[in-house]
Formats: C-alpha cells, structure tokens, sequence
C-alpha cells in the first residue's frame, strides 16, 4: 500500500471546514485530518454540527484520517487532572466512531525518566489506550516536550501493541538536538504518520529540502521502506509568512508593521523558489501546499 497524503489542510485554524474540504479535492486528495471545526474546538461541537460534518464528508467523497483529540498533556502524578483529561478523551474517542475515522492523536503526559517510570506511566495510559482499542481506534503520539526519540520507542515496544505508532516530525526532533536519521532508524517501524516539514537551524520553517533536518533523506527511505500511514502536508509555515489580523493602537501596531515586513520578506523569498520564472508572482498558501504535495507525489510513486 501507498502512504495516504493527507493534512489540516486549515491554515492553522483560520480556513473553515469546507474550505479544508475544498482545498484537498483540489489536489486530488480524499483524506484530511481535523483538529478544530470552523476554528471552534471539537469538544464545544453541538450535535447538529457533528450531523453536518458527517454528511458534508459524504456528500463530497471525503473521510476524515487523523483526529486530533487536543487533549494535552499533564502531569505524571496529577490524579484529578488524568481523570478529567480521561473523560474527555472518552468522549473524543466516541466523537471520532461519529465520523467514522480510526486514528486519534495523544500527548503523552509529563514525566522525568521514562525507564524509572515506565510502571507509573503505564498504568496512567493503559485506561486510555484500553477505551481506545475497545472502541476500534489507533493512537498516534505526537511529540511534546523534549522527549527523545528512544522514549518514544521504549514505551511502545514495552506495550506491546500494533495500535499505537508515532508522528515523525522531522522539526521537532532537530529542535531536541537529535540527528532525524538516527531517530528514523529508531523508530523505522513505529511512524504512523509523517510530518512533511522542514526548518533552518534557528526552527524557521522551510520549503522540505531547503532545510537542515535531512527531510529528503527521510522521506527516501519511507518510500524505501514501504511506508504505508499518514504523510501530513500542513508545513508551519502560514504563522510566520502570512499576515494578522492588525492591529489598532500605538506599540502594537508599530510590532505588527515590522513583523508583517519580515513575512513579506519571507513571502518574497519563497516566490522565487517556487515561481523562479515569474518575478512578479506572489505567493500564496495554496501555492506553497502545492509546490510540497507534487514533490511528495514525486517521491512516493
């Protein structure tokens, strides 16, 4: 089987749901992974909307790959708090059986040393994991904190299980101060899911490939490997290239006038990758998801 490409596709939350839906029937894309509906959280969506999205998806040939459940993450030994958080995670457990989708994304919560701990951890996890899998669903980690890519693998092998994998998000693990090849040879059989992003040594992101997290090398050796979950298209870049909403008074809109010159510094420089032979082409966020989703069709024939 081929990797399913698929993304927010929400510019960060401020596209609503039919325009994600829009954007990826564009592209030729029947999967897209939800984290918010029309900017609004999931766990404040009414019934009546829930109806709405399922039958939006229907009516557009359109199904749902990854649900973000946005829980976060909270202390190891915060009892009330993992009580709570289990609650909710239980009612986006029965959320996501609603819109017929398996994947679910999970932050672990915060510990200090993953071996010593491993007992409490996974005791903390197990009723998470159990409702999960009683109710047909996959969990996929998605990075949090500094943990390493060992953790990670440490935790998964220990359970044991074929219905929890990993994001593999190549930002992340350069920012932790790991090499992404070594994490790749770490985790090789224990990605689910792909983050297609890039950055410069400072974190900026980049267009993949003009980076230095060795995003190419990685996507080869997927593509080498069989690899056959999520490849996530959304690559951070709309927060720093892309306008605000202004603002009004004093300091602040003195701030926004000079961040919003170094976005069109950054928007500028991109032109000129994607559109080398149209000097006067702007580019837009389209334009950028564009340019990543064909190279990635590239790589994953």
């Amino acid at each position: 089987m081929k990797p399913t490409i698929t993304g927010f596709f929400d510019a960060e939350g401020h596209s609503t749901f039919e325009d994600q839906m829009l954007f990826a029937q564009r592209h030729g894309i029947d999967t897209i992974c939800l984290r918010t509906y029309n900017g609004q959280p999931l766990i404040e969506v009414s019934d009546n909307d829930l109806k709405k999205i399922a039958n939006d998806l229907k009516l557009n040939k359109m199904k749902i790959g990854i649900l973000d459940s946005n829980i976060q993450s909270f202390q190891l030994t915060d009892t009330r708090k993992q009580t709570d958080t289990l609650d909710e995670f239980k009612y986006m457990i029965k959320l996501a059986e609603r819109l017929k989708m398996t994947h679910v994304l999970f932050r672990l919560p915060k510990f200090n040393d993953v071996i010593n701990e491993y007992a409490e951890i996974e005791k903390v996890l197990t009723p998470f994991f159990e409702y999960a899998y009683k109710n047909g669903k996959k969990i996929i980690l998605l990075p949090v904190f500094d943990y390493k890519a060992s953790t990670y693998a440490f935790i998964i092998k220990k359970l044991k299980t074929n219905h929890v994998s990993v994001l593999f998000d190549p930002t992340s693990i350069m920012a932790n101060g790991e090499s992404t090849t070594t994490a790749y040879r770490t985790l090789k059989s224990l990605i689910g899911a792909f983050m297609c992003v890039d950055a410069d040594a400072s974190g900026q992101p980049k267009l993949i490939g003009h980076g230095k997290t060795n995003a190419f090398e990685i996507i080869k050796k997927l593509d080498r490997d069989r690899f056959d979950g999520f490849m996530i298209m959304d690559n951070k870049v709309y927060q720093t290239h892309f306008p605000d909403t202004p603002q009004k008074e004093g300091f602040f809109k003195k701030l926004f006038g000079h961040t919003e010159k170094k976005k069109e510094s950054a928007r500028s420089a991109l032109s000129k990758i994607i559109f080398p032979n149209e000097e006067t082409k702007n580019v837009t966020y389209d334009d950028i998801l564009d340019n990543q989703i064909k190279i990635i069709r590239t790589f994953m024939k």
